[in-house]
Protein backbone atom coordinates (compact mmCIF):
# COMPACT_ATOMS: atom_id res chain seq x y z
CA UNK A 1 0.00 0.00 0.00
CA UNK A 2 1.22 3.51 -0.81
CA UNK A 3 0.11 7.01 0.12
CA UNK A 4 0.40 9.33 -2.86
CA UNK A 5 1.67 12.89 -2.58
CA UNK A 6 -1.79 14.46 -2.60
CA UNK A 7 -3.01 12.04 0.06
CA UNK A 8 0.03 12.77 2.19
CA UNK A 9 -0.57 16.51 2.11
CA UNK A 10 -4.28 16.08 2.76
CA UNK A 11 -3.46 14.33 6.04
CA UNK A 12 -0.96 17.06 6.94
CA UNK A 13 -3.52 19.71 6.01
CA UNK A 14 -6.13 18.20 8.32
CA UNK A 15 -3.60 18.17 11.14
CA UNK A 16 -2.74 21.81 10.50
CA UNK A 17 -6.42 22.74 10.55
CA UNK A 18 -6.87 20.90 13.85
CA UNK A 19 -3.81 22.68 15.28
CA UNK A 20 -5.32 26.08 14.49
CA UNK A 21 -3.21 29.27 14.57
CA UNK A 22 -0.36 27.43 16.31
CA UNK A 23 0.37 25.67 13.01
CA UNK A 24 1.97 28.84 11.67
CA UNK A 25 3.69 30.02 14.84
CA UNK A 26 7.21 29.46 16.08
CA UNK A 27 7.46 27.41 19.26
CA UNK A 28 9.29 27.99 22.51
CA UNK A 29 12.08 25.54 23.23
CA UNK A 30 10.48 22.41 24.68
CA UNK A 31 6.93 23.40 23.74
CA UNK A 32 4.99 20.50 22.18
CA UNK A 33 4.12 20.79 18.50
CA UNK A 34 0.39 21.28 17.97
CA UNK A 35 0.74 20.04 14.40
CA UNK A 36 2.61 16.88 15.42
CA UNK A 37 0.05 16.12 18.12
CA UNK A 38 -2.81 16.65 15.68
CA UNK A 39 -1.02 14.53 13.08
CA UNK A 40 -0.80 11.63 15.54
CA UNK A 41 -4.55 11.91 16.04
CA UNK A 42 -5.16 11.97 12.28
CA UNK A 43 -2.90 9.00 11.61
CA UNK A 44 -4.50 7.04 14.44
CA UNK A 45 -7.69 6.99 12.38
CA UNK A 46 -6.01 5.26 9.43
CA UNK A 47 -5.54 1.56 8.85
CA UNK A 48 -2.21 0.29 10.11
CA UNK A 49 -0.72 -0.25 6.61
CA UNK A 50 -1.67 3.34 5.74
CA UNK A 51 0.26 4.64 8.74
CA UNK A 52 3.36 2.81 7.49
CA UNK A 53 2.76 4.14 3.98
CA UNK A 54 2.44 7.70 5.29
CA UNK A 55 5.76 7.41 7.08
CA UNK A 56 7.41 6.15 3.91
CA UNK A 57 6.00 9.06 1.96
CA UNK A 58 7.27 11.44 4.64
CA UNK A 59 10.80 10.15 4.05
CA UNK A 60 10.54 10.85 0.34
CA UNK A 61 9.11 14.31 0.93
CA UNK A 62 11.90 15.20 3.36
CA UNK A 63 14.49 14.18 0.77
CA UNK A 64 13.28 17.05 -1.43
CA UNK A 65 14.76 19.60 0.98
CA UNK A 66 17.93 17.69 1.79
CA UNK A 67 20.34 20.18 0.24
CA UNK A 68 22.92 22.69 1.37
CA UNK A 69 20.91 25.90 0.85
CA UNK A 70 18.07 24.51 2.99
CA UNK A 71 20.72 23.47 5.51
CA UNK A 72 21.98 27.06 5.43
CA UNK A 73 18.47 28.39 5.98
CA UNK A 74 18.27 26.11 9.03
CA UNK A 75 21.56 27.55 10.28
CA UNK A 76 20.38 31.13 9.83
CA UNK A 77 16.90 30.65 11.33
CA UNK A 78 17.74 28.28 14.16
CA UNK A 79 20.46 30.29 15.85
CA UNK A 80 23.55 28.83 14.19
CA UNK A 81 22.92 25.38 15.67
CA UNK A 82 23.26 22.49 13.26
CA UNK A 83 23.40 18.73 13.63
CA UNK A 84 22.07 15.81 11.61
CA UNK A 85 19.16 15.40 14.03
CA UNK A 86 18.53 19.13 14.12
CA UNK A 87 18.41 19.37 10.33
CA UNK A 88 16.02 16.41 10.16
CA UNK A 89 13.76 18.12 12.68
CA UNK A 90 13.98 21.39 10.73
CA UNK A 91 12.91 19.69 7.51
CA UNK A 92 10.04 18.02 9.37
CA UNK A 93 9.07 21.45 10.64
CA UNK A 94 8.84 22.62 7.04
CA UNK A 95 6.31 19.86 6.39
CA UNK A 96 4.35 21.10 9.39
CA UNK A 97 4.18 24.57 7.82
CA UNK A 98 2.07 23.11 5.00
CA UNK A 99 2.30 22.15 1.37
CA UNK A 100 2.52 25.61 -0.20
CA UNK A 101 5.30 26.71 2.14
CA UNK A 102 7.17 23.43 1.73
CA UNK A 103 6.99 23.44 -2.05
CA UNK A 104 8.19 27.04 -2.14
CA UNK A 105 11.22 26.00 -0.06
CA UNK A 106 11.96 23.16 -2.50
CA UNK A 107 12.32 25.82 -5.19
CA UNK A 108 14.00 28.48 -3.06
CA UNK A 109 14.78 28.14 0.68
CA UNK A 110 15.01 31.92 0.94
CA UNK A 111 11.22 32.01 0.56
CA UNK A 112 11.03 31.16 4.28
CA UNK A 113 11.75 34.81 4.97
CA UNK A 114 8.13 35.55 4.10
CA UNK A 115 6.67 33.14 6.65
CA UNK A 116 5.21 34.55 9.85
CA UNK A 117 6.95 31.97 12.07
CA UNK A 118 10.37 32.85 10.66
CA UNK A 119 9.67 36.56 11.03
CA UNK A 120 8.64 35.88 14.61
CA UNK A 121 11.96 34.15 15.29
CA UNK A 122 13.88 37.02 13.74
CA UNK A 123 12.04 39.62 15.78
CA UNK A 124 12.56 37.68 19.02
CA UNK A 125 16.30 38.47 19.01
CA UNK A 126 16.86 35.40 21.18
CA UNK A 127 17.49 31.68 20.99
CA UNK A 128 14.29 30.14 22.33
CA UNK A 129 12.00 30.02 19.27
CA UNK A 130 12.11 27.26 16.66
CA UNK A 131 10.27 25.83 13.67
CA UNK A 132 12.01 22.45 13.79
CA UNK A 133 9.59 19.66 14.70
CA UNK A 134 11.11 16.41 15.94
CA UNK A 135 7.67 15.23 17.05
CA UNK A 136 6.43 15.21 13.46
CA UNK A 137 9.20 12.78 12.53
CA UNK A 138 7.77 10.24 14.97
CA UNK A 139 4.06 10.92 14.52
CA UNK A 140 3.52 7.70 12.56
CA UNK A 141 5.26 5.50 15.13
CA UNK A 142 3.32 7.15 17.96
CA UNK A 143 0.03 6.68 16.10
CA UNK A 144 0.87 3.05 15.43
CA UNK A 145 1.63 2.47 19.11
CA UNK A 146 -1.61 4.21 20.07
CA UNK A 147 -3.53 1.83 17.81
CA UNK A 148 -1.73 -1.36 18.83
CA UNK A 149 -0.57 -0.70 22.38
CA UNK A 150 2.82 -2.11 21.40
CA UNK A 151 5.82 0.29 21.28
CA UNK A 152 7.73 -2.11 19.02
CA UNK A 153 4.94 -2.91 16.57
CA UNK A 154 5.65 0.02 14.24
CA UNK A 155 9.31 -0.84 13.81
CA UNK A 156 8.50 -4.53 13.34
CA UNK A 157 5.99 -3.56 10.64
CA UNK A 158 8.53 -1.31 8.92
CA UNK A 159 11.06 -4.14 8.86
CA UNK A 160 8.48 -6.57 7.52
CA UNK A 161 7.03 -4.25 4.87
CA UNK A 162 7.67 -4.80 1.20
CA UNK A 163 10.50 -2.76 -0.35
CA UNK A 164 9.54 0.72 -1.42
CA UNK A 165 8.77 1.35 -5.05
CA UNK A 166 10.99 3.56 -7.18
CA UNK A 167 8.23 6.17 -7.23
CA UNK A 168 8.36 6.46 -3.47
CA UNK A 169 12.11 6.55 -3.16
CA UNK A 170 12.92 8.79 -6.12
CA UNK A 171 13.84 12.35 -5.23
CA UNK A 172 16.00 15.11 -6.67
CA UNK A 173 19.71 14.58 -6.08
CA UNK A 174 20.75 16.79 -3.14
CA UNK A 175 22.59 19.87 -4.37
CA UNK A 176 25.42 19.89 -1.88
CA UNK A 177 27.16 22.99 -3.17
CA UNK A 178 28.80 23.49 0.19
CA UNK A 179 29.76 26.94 1.37
CA UNK A 180 30.85 28.35 4.70
CA UNK A 181 27.74 28.81 6.78
CA UNK A 182 29.31 31.57 8.88
CA UNK A 183 30.03 33.65 5.78
CA UNK A 184 27.61 36.56 5.85
CA UNK A 185 28.47 37.56 2.29
CA UNK A 186 27.24 34.15 1.16
CA UNK A 187 24.06 34.69 3.19
CA UNK A 188 23.46 37.91 1.29
CA UNK A 189 24.15 36.30 -2.06
CA UNK A 190 22.29 33.00 -1.64
CA UNK A 191 19.65 33.82 0.98
CA UNK A 192 19.23 37.58 0.66
CA UNK A 193 15.81 37.86 2.29
CA UNK A 194 16.78 35.72 5.27
CA UNK A 195 20.03 37.65 5.57
CA UNK A 196 18.08 40.89 5.66
CA UNK A 197 15.86 39.56 8.44
CA UNK A 198 18.56 38.05 10.63
CA UNK A 199 21.78 40.00 10.17
CA UNK A 200 20.30 43.00 11.94
CA UNK A 201 19.62 40.92 15.03
CA UNK A 202 22.10 38.11 15.20
CA UNK A 203 25.65 37.22 14.33
CA UNK A 204 26.51 33.68 13.25
CA UNK A 205 27.86 31.35 15.92
CA UNK A 206 31.64 30.98 16.11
Amino acid sequence: MAVDVDGFWQVVGRARTAAGPAADRAREDGQPSAVAEALVAELSQLALPEIIAFDRRLGGVLDQVDNWDTCAACWVIEHGFLSDDGFSAFRAGLVGLGRSTFEAVVIQPDSLAGHAAVQEISASNGQSLWIGDEGLLFAASEAYERRTGDPDAFWDAVDAAEPETAELTASPKPAYDRWELRNQDEWRRRLPRLAYLFLAHRLPSK
